[in-house]
């Protein structure tokens, strides 16, 4: 598989008459937008709003994000399955809109709130501070079930991705990234995995392969080129700070970080998605299929992520310990759950096998946030009834700021 990602890069986001790129510069017709999402008219009230790096606005509410793409050669589709047609992700070219992002938001049991602050202190905690978004507020009717929200939600957002990516096909790219896995290397380099822990538990958190809810998935198999290429998609809406939305995805650090030292250092032999299950024995059972798979590839070495917490820290163990059995050595990245001051036990679970764990940080650090002079995505948070003004909160209420893909700018220091 040979991808180019083609990308153009973005600036500035205006309201204008008609969409269309001019030089840096995205121009949105809001309303042929809003008709874009929802062409049924099923929504009771939608809302689209612009805000910019730098800018005095927070975002509340925040359930995926996804980067407008459109598809030039090797399909129709830069989701498939998600949305149009269904067909092999990872080849041909695809042009992205690179510093902007459509956001989702949404107020409802089991969605747990999601912050971005596009300046101020809150800013450094997510690299979406840093996008041109283009945030929804899309109100369903009464009485809709969690899986109709869920399912009308989604779709309206990846709608609106590739309605915006169309601004950017007869564009002319800034810098074109070409992903090939499949060029020789030297066979002595040592051969490294990657194991991709999806969070996939029913309605409202859920993530989908090529539109397919991952849940009852065994670990797969995919090629790294079909991960950057949209064939993984969030539906789930949980922990605002560790989540992994689509845009993550479809920018996977990890894939990109060891693509850059595939013939280098390592031969990056290919990506294994697995499901975070809930009971011990699905855990076991999947954690063994991803330790089987890493070892027909002839693996020596595995990264590993997991997107949330919890339980999810059984699933890295477990994993970790398999790996071992097959002499196979793992790295993780993990957060935790370490209290306000950081010094209460992290992990919900440990293994003797885990003897190299990187930190994503701590979801109980608590962050002072400024009053905003513009706020999108609702009005209030939970015991935060204006949530304009100044404000006390955990991370875990920052969107991805202790997300375990490594999106993030901050960075330890050691003393």
């Amino acid at each position: 598989m040979r991808l180019e990602l083609a990308r153009i890069k973005v600036e500035d986001v205006v309201s204008g008459a008609e969409t269309t790129l001019t030089g840096r510069t995205l121009s949105i017709d809001r309303e042929e937008l809003l008709a874009a999402v929802d062409p049924e008219g099923f929504f009771a009230e939608k809302r689209v709003s612009l805000v910019r790096p730098g800018q005095s606005a927070r975002i509340i509410g925040i359930m995926d994000a996804m980067q407008p793409r459109c598809k030039i050669g090797g399909g129709t589709s830069p989701y498939p399955g998600a949305i149009g047609e269904m067909h092999m992700a990872g080849q041909g070219r695809t042009h992205v809109l690179d510093g902007v992002c459509v956001m989702q938001t949404g107020k409802r049991q089991g969605i747990q709130e999601g912050i971005v602050d596009m300046s101020g202190p809150g800013a450094a905690y997510s690299l979406f501070s840093r996008q041109c978004n283009v945030v929804l507020e899309c109100l369903p009717p009464p009485d809709v079930s969690n899986a109709v929200f869920d399912e009308v939600t989604r779709r309206a957002l990846a709608r609106a991705a590739l309605y915006l990516g169309e601004a950017a096909r007869d564009a002319v790219p800034d810098e074109v990234d070409v992903f090939d896995a499949d060029r020789p290397v030297d066979p002595a380099l040592p051969k490294v995995a990657y194991i991709y822990y999806l969070q996939s538990q029913g309605p409202l958190r859920n993530t989908y392969v090529y539109g397919l809810e991952a849940r009852n998935l065994l670990p797969t198999l995919l090629h790294p080129n079909e991960v950057l290429d949209g064939a993984i998609v969030s539906g789930n809406y949980i922990i605002a700070c560790q989540k992994n939305p689509s845009f993550l995805h479809a920018n996977n650090p990890v894939v990109r970080e060891l693509y850059a030292r595939h013939g280098v250092s390592c031969n990056f032999v290919g990506v294994i998605v697995a499901n975070e299950n809930s009971t011990l024995t699905d855990k076991k059972r999947s954690a063994d299929f991803a330790a089987k798979l890493a070892r027909q590839l002839g693996a020596q070495g595995v990264v590993m992520t997991q997107e949330g917490g919890g339980h999810a820290d059984t699933d890295l163990m477990l994993a970790a310990k398999a790996c071992k059995e097959r002499g196979i050595v793992s790295v993780m990245l993990i957060n935790e759950l370490a209290g306000a001051d950081g010094d209460q036990p992290s992990l919900v679970d440990t293994t003797p096998e885990a003897v190299a764990v990187v930190s994503t940080g701590n979801n109980d650090q608590v962050i002072s946030l400024p009053a905003v002079d513009v706020l999108c995505g609702g009005a209030s948070l939970t015991n935060v009834p204006d949530a304009a003004a100044a404000f006390s909160s955990a991370l875990g209420r920052m969107y991805t700021a202790t997300n375990q893909l490594g999106a993030y700018a901050l960075q330890a220091k050691a003393r």
